[in-house]
């Protein structure tokens, strides 16, 4: 551009900053500079709010976030309002302004600053007060710009670009937990431009050894790249995180690194390095810049987090060293290191970034480079496309977020890469002199027709395995996509350079042959001849004139020198499928395909076999094998909302949508015959969808399938059928069809208990079925895709399977539930007893695995529950509802559970007398206990005692009986009777406690004395826990020493499988840690070591908790995260604490307990205030005032606590660090 503003920061004498404008090029104005010099306030907790908003925000936008939000939006651009005013503060100032604000989008506008003094002025802010625009978003370029590189390269010339030379590095140390693998890489390729001017390479593997000997052979060949690209994850820190070893540790990771520690704070890349544990290595600038500009890279495009982040100095310096680059080395920024190395152009991020930040950032970056702009003009570009879409969405709803000032470009000069305005060659991709081949892709299938979405952890599982292996097995049930995901990665591996041949630079073509159908090698090495026919004639070679044997051999001369991908699609009727059934393939004809594999293995072939199983028995180790996994909810989202557009409609509300992506069990063939059918109904309600589901649970609605001439990837029908006839004896299948019964999942005990002689309706189909032939026969339903193995006897079944046995009428063969119910029964009582049964796992101490089973089992104990009360079936019922109480309150899902509780009240009590229904009793007994949870969890304390007082009396007189027995001579049922009494005096005792009452303690020594007398260890130590919280919550019994011994009671007895237990003894002896610590502190003890040794103690404990709760334990976990915040707050470990108390809010608020979420609200507020930030805590401290406020005097207590830290908060005096709640 020709005209040039050009803002030069530097630092005055008197510590302010002193900015000098210059403006050159403007039509009717001489050449024309000022100088400025001011100060301007932008404080820690403004930059701490900043970093907050781009970084932590739309992780956890709970209430107050979203007003904090505001506030921090509108301080962004009172700062750049403040900045534009002092640069412009005099009237020739305002004058040359004026002349550039009507034709600023033709301006390029530059900012060059002394080194430290780069991050103490945000430009990137700048704001018109005129317009109220940035000025980024309005100037034709705004960039950074270093006018004097530590070494100078020749500049990028687009006269001599006709393509645009891209080497991408996709750095997933983390693998498919990692971001989405082609989050950026697949937006470049949909690019409309890219097919005519973009040559683009993924590194293989992507490290930095790699991109090293890529970068020098491009060099060396005179193809250098234009752009490197690094897709990945970046980091920002102190030498003192730096080991000597050669390590970091950040976190749980370790980090290997390339160059040696360096004084000071920097920033680094994070490559990968499989020769590590940790599969990481960080590279810092100077390492980087220092290859990129010796191979003649001109640009760098870093979407990594913190890639262009450094640390404020507080004033301006003027006692800088004269050696600059001595300074940007020290400094610190990456971006900065890599310019002054000599590479033109460097795009980076100055915060962390979200994905969908920098997925679309790029997208639109590319596009306007490769339309012909300037780097510094397409930066532009991509920042005005971030403001224009504000919405993310990152773990909620979308929200919009301004964070168009995250990218940051540097250029040593202005930069355009690519020369649009002559002919362009076609795409080629891989090596910048490739040749396109006439190969193409041979018999590729076309992709699903609403388009191929996600699955990045499976493309990027492929994509890794060929590094390192040229054989490798897709596996995944009926329906989930094998073939389509096959496909796109063929597509993506080709148009990134994977079958590039390094040597020669020449392209090697996608073949597809299925197997459904017998293939045999011969066959399989006549597709291949038919695609390299052209160029063996031209080589003497008449493909039709050789034997098999030779064809074999030519066949492996050509995968030796070209790099093929071959897909071999549905393999598995090779060994015969299912298992046992015979194949069509003579065993000499299996052992050729083996051994030509293996063969093929040796040479430049990838060999992609797709397969419902892992083909172990036929191919043993010779694959890498990759599993398929069920689509994730968000990719669920993404292909409703296509297939709902192609339908004409246009999904809004996800939410409606989420019973029936659920029930699809992420099966992509499901999705589509489902969802398809819902919208040509025109479902659009959420109860429509619900309804919809229930009738596909119940197999009464007949999918509009495809014709199953359509094959196995189009065919619902097609492809569950596939196996079956030939698998299964007619009395197999009249068992199997009563799978539809079943909900989600089946466990193989409850099809024998369908059957057993216990079963008051014991099916005759299931008579006699043990628990191994009952598993055969379900293994081998999975084997054909109706059901997939989950592990221990427990399968999950494919969602169209109702449907589909009632489509082949199957289930006639089996006892019809249209008669008498028996199979509504008999299905029923087997579940309750299910429910039953791992309630007692858990109070036995096996919490783990009962909560486990029980997450599977949660479908089919809901749907026998409902089965059972429209029947009376109470027995079933409350055996039913026991599983889900002990799944739900291990979960947090107290709402969910209070909705199945309302629901049977009106069945169990009789209406005159609050008591039992006639033949109820212990039905009645068990919902009270329920009532009695549910009240203490509103802090309903009156409602509560009422009812367990009630309960006690009825239990105490259930059991007189079995207590006036001699021990000896007790029954089973009295020592059922006997620990029913001895639980309803412990539940008691925590009413009492909790409303500070040490009468608690007598229940709880009653409790004891019942448990001895019936040998349960177990609750034993529930008891000592319990006794633990008395000494130490009471006032009046306060005594820590007690607390301990009752909380190392507990996990002396408590079982070592039952992890859960563990977990909250160890967190309680981590309180009483914390507690001493204090004590400690309040008594004016200064010993520091005693102090730290508490609270890291305490620290220890509650980490250690994490590491022993399960991922859904959400109740345990919020409490972790409420007490670790507490820890780390106490030992000025301020950003940890808010990292801890965010998880706490978004847990409490997942299981609905405002309460609790109210104390950690609390604490948030009392963090804010000691950071100074009192704006931003008396906005907790009100929210949480709200959630105190919805238990009315049952957090009254609370409510006033709260009230007396807003006073304090607000007092002149302001807050300390004893305001703590």
């Amino acid at each position: 551009m020709d005209v040039v503003l050009r803002l030069t920061q530097a630092a005055a004498d008197n510590g302010q900053h002193l900015v000098t404008a210059r403006l050159t090029g403007l039509p009717g104005y001489a050449e024309a500079a000022f100088t400025s010099q001011f100060e301007l306030s932008i404080t820690d907790e403004d930059r701490e709010r900043i970093r907050w908003y781009l970084e932590d925000f739309l992780e956890y936008p709970l209430d107050p976030a979203p007003m904090i939000a505001a506030s921090v939006e509108a301080r962004l651009a009172e700062i750049g309002t403040s900045l534009f005013k002092l640069v412009f503060a005099d009237e020739e100032a305002r004058e040359l302004w004026a002349g550039v604000r009507g034709v600023l989008h033709t301006v390029r506008v530059e900012v060059a600053s002394d080194v430290d003094a780069a991050a103490m002025l945000p430009w990137e802010l700048l704001r018109d007060p005129r317009t109220d625009r940035p000025v980024a978003l309005e100037a034709g370029e705004y960039v950074r710009v270093n006018v004097q590189p530590a070494k100078r390269v020749a500049q990028p010339v687009a006269e001599d670009a006709e393509r645009l030379r891209v080497l991408l590095v996709i750095c997933r140390p983390g693998g498919g937990d990692d971001v989405p693998f082609r989050s950026v890489g697949a937006l470049l390729l949909k690019n409309a431009a890219a097919g005519k001017v973009l040559d683009l390479t993924v590194l293989r593997p992507p490290t930095f050894a790699a991109l090293s000997a890529v970068l020098e052979e491009a060099h060396r060949t005179g193809q250098p790249f234009h752009v490197v690209h690094f897709d990945g994850h970046g980091t920002y820190l102190p030498s003192s995180a730096l080991h000597a070893g050669g390590g970091t540790a950040v976190g749980p990771i370790m980090y290997g690194l390339l160059s040696p520690a360096r004084e000071g704070s920097h920033g680094y890349l994070l490559f990968e390095d499989p020769t590590t544990t940790s599969n990481q290595q960080l590279v810092d600038g100077p390492a980087l810049g220092a290859l990129l500009a010796r191979t003649g890279v001109g640009v760098l495009v870093l979407n990594a987090c913190r890639s262009a982040y450094a640390e404020a100095a507080e004033r301006p310096r003027t006692d800088q060293t004269d050696d600059v680059h001595a300074l940007v080395r020290g400094y610190g920024s990456l971006a900065l290191e890599v310019s002054d190395a000599g590479v033109a152009g460097v795009v980076a991020m100055r915060y962390s970034v979200y994905v969908v930040t920098a997925a679309q950032f790029v997208a639109d970056l590319y596009a306007a480079l490769l339309a012909g702009r300037t780097l510094g003009g397409a930066v532009s570009t991509g920042r005005r496309q971030l403001a224009a879409q504000p919405n993310r969405s990152i773990a909620f709803d979308p929200r919009p977020l301004q964070d168009w000032s995250v990218p940051i470009v540097y250029e040593t000069a202005s930069v355009t890469l690519v020369n649009t305005k002559r002919d362009t060659a076609r795409i080629t991709v891989g090596r910048p002199e490739a040749r396109v081949t006439d190969f193409g892709a041979r018999g590729l299938p076309p992709g699903p027709e609403v388009g191929f979405f996600g699955r990045d952890e499976t493309l990027l599982a492929l994509d890794r395995a060929f590094d390192t292996h040229r054989i490798v097995l897709l596996h995944a049930y009926a329906g989930s996509g094998k073939t389509s995901t096959a496909a796109e990665f063929a597509s993506w591996y080709a148009a990134t350079g994977g079958l590039t041949n390094p040597g020669n630079g020449m392209h090697g073509p996608i073949l597809f042959s299925s197997l459904e159908q017998r293939t045999p090698l011969v066959a399989l090495l006549n597709q291949f001849g038919a695609v390299f026919d052209s160029a063996l004639e031209d080589s003497g070679i008449q493909w039709l004139s050789l034997s098999d044997d030779e064809r074999r051999d030519v066949a492996l001369q050509v995968l030796a020198q070209i790099p093929v991908l071959w897909i071999w699609d549905n393999v598995e009727p090779v060994a015969g499928f299912p298992a046992g059934t015979p194949s069509a393939w003579t065993p000499r004809e299996q052992l050729e395909l083996r051994d030509f594999l293996r063969a093929a293995g040796r040479t430049s072939a990838r060999m992609l076999l797709t397969s419902r199983r892992d083909e172990h028995d036929w191919l043993g180790d010779l694959p890498i094998r990759v599993r398929l996994p069920r689509m994730p909810m968000r990719e669920r989202i993404q292909f409703t909302q296509a297939l709902a557009t192609r339908h004409g409609h246009r999904v809004t509300d996800v939410e409606d949508w989420r019973p029936l992506l659920q029930y699809s069990d992420g099966n992509p063939l499901a999705i589509t015959v489902m969802v398809g059918q819902a919208l040509r109904a025109r479902y659009t309600a959420k109860a429509q969808i619900e309804e919809f589901v229930a009738r596909l649970r119940a197999g009464e609605i007949d999918l509009a399938d495809a014709d199953e001439a359509q094959g196995r990837s189009r065919s619902l029908a097609a492809s569950l059928t596939f196996g079956l006839e030939a698998a299964f004896t007619a009395q197999e299948r009249a068992q199997l069809a009563l799978l539809a019964t079943f909900q989600n999942t089946v466990d193989v005990d409850a099809l024998v208990g369908m059957g057993s002689e216990h079963n008051p309706w014991a099916l005759s189909a299931l008579a006699g079925l043990t628990r191994e032939v009952g598993m055969d026969l379900l293994d081998r339903a999975a084997e054909i895709g109706l059901l997939t193995v989950i592990g221990s006897g427990y399968y999950s079944i494919h969602p169209a399977l109702p449907w589909f046995f009632r489509q082949l009428q199957a289930v006639d063969a089996a006892d019809d539930p249209g008669k008498d119910g028996r199979l509504r029964d008999a299905y029923s009582f087997a579940i309750g007893s299910l429910g039953h049964t791992y309630h007692s796992w858990y109070d036995e101490g096996r919490r783990t695995e009962a909560v486990n089973v029980l997450r599977v089992e949660e479908a089919n104990l809901l749907h026998a529950r409902a089965l059972a009360r429209a029947t009376s079936g109470w027995s079933a019922a409350i055996g039913c509802m026991q599983g889900l109480r002990t799944l739900y309150a291990a979960t947090g899902r107290d709402a969910e559970w209070a909705r199945l509780v309302d629901e049977v009240k009106p069945d169990l009590i009789d209406p005159e007398t609050g008591g039992p229904r006639s033949g109820l009793a212990e039905e009645w007994a068990l919902l009270t206990e329920y009532q009695v949870a549910i009240a203490i969890g509103r802090r309903d304390w009156a409602a509560a005692l009422r009812l367990q007082e009630t309960l006690v009396a009825h239990t105490a007189q259930v059991a007189a009986a079995a207590l006036a027995t001699a021990k000896d001579r007790r029954t089973e049922t009295d020592r059922h009777h006997i620990r029913n009494l001895a639980v309803s005096e412990s539940t008691l005792g925590d009413i009492l406690r909790d409303q500070q009452d040490r009468a608690c303690v007598t229940h709880y020594e009653r409790a004891a004395q019942l448990l001895r007398a019936t040998g349960d260890r177990q609750g034993e130590g529930i008891i000592a826990f319990n006794l633990g919280h008395a000494h130490m919550d009471i006032p009046s019994l306060r005594d820590l020493d007690q607390a301990e011994q009752w909380y190392r009671r507990r996990l002396d007895l408590v079982d070592e499988r039952d992890l859960v237990g563990r977990a909250r003894a160890t967190g309680q002896l981590g309180k009483v840690a914390y507690l001493r610590f204090r004590d400690a502190r309040d008594s004016g003890n200064l010993d520091t070591e005693m102090l730290l040794g508490h609270l890291n103690a305490a620290a220890a404990a509650y980490l250690q908790v994490l590491e022993l709760l399960p991922a859904d334990a959400v109740p345990d976990l919020a409490t972790t995260h409420h007490q670790l915040g507490i820890i780390y707050r106490s030992g000025g470990e301020y950003s940890i604490a808010w990292t801890h108390y965010q998880q706490a809010i978004r847990l409490r608020e997942a299981s609905g307990n405002r309460f609790f979420a109210g104390q950690t609200r609390h604490e948030v507020a009392v963090l804010l205030a000691l950071s100074g930030r009192v704006g931003d805590a008396l906005l907790y401290a009100n929210t949480a005032l709200d959630d105190y406020a919805s238990y009315g005097a049952g957090a009254a207590e609370d409510f006033a606590d709260l009230q007396s830290f807003i006073a304090r908060l607000t007092a002149p005096a302001g807050p300390t660090a004893t305001n703590a709640p």
